[in-house]
């Protein structure tokens, strides 16, 4: 009878062994799956707010990197609903870097550099 008892419940602790060390594993790949998509909608929010354009043309009349007149043959980017043009290249991939930084550097109608010049 001992023996028969001990048998049981030796098979009760090894099945909720077993079935707690399945679940751990389901529920981590749940985590991982949701924090996956976090991060695809994340990336493609900043494709968004960073996809360039060929739009209407850049709203701005100065460059917000390094202060010179836009050139219309750079590519835009758009940041916050404005295209923003730049005065040559390079200026632009700063501007991505750092675009909270570089859009503060122009007046509310683009047509004022307020901040300080950037020398590539």
């Amino acid at each position: 009878m001992l023996k028969k008892l001990v048998f049981v419940v030796s098979l009760i602790f090894f099945f909720g062994a077993v079935s707690i060390a399945q679940e751990k594993p389901k529920q981590e790949k749940m985590e991982k799956a949701e924090k996956t998509e976090k991060e695809e909608m994340h990336i493609k929010q900043e494709v968004i707010d960073y996809k360039e354009t060929e739009s209407e043309g850049p709203w701005n009349k100065l460059c917000p990197v390094m202060g010179n007149k836009v050139d219309p043959e750079v590519p835009t980017v758009e940041y916050e609903g404005k295209a923003y043009g730049f005065c040559c290249p390079g200026c632009d991939d700063k501007f991505r870097n750092n675009p909270e930084k570089y859009s503060k550097n122009l007046s509310e109608d683009g047509t004022k550099f307020v901040g300080k010049k950037s020398r590539h």
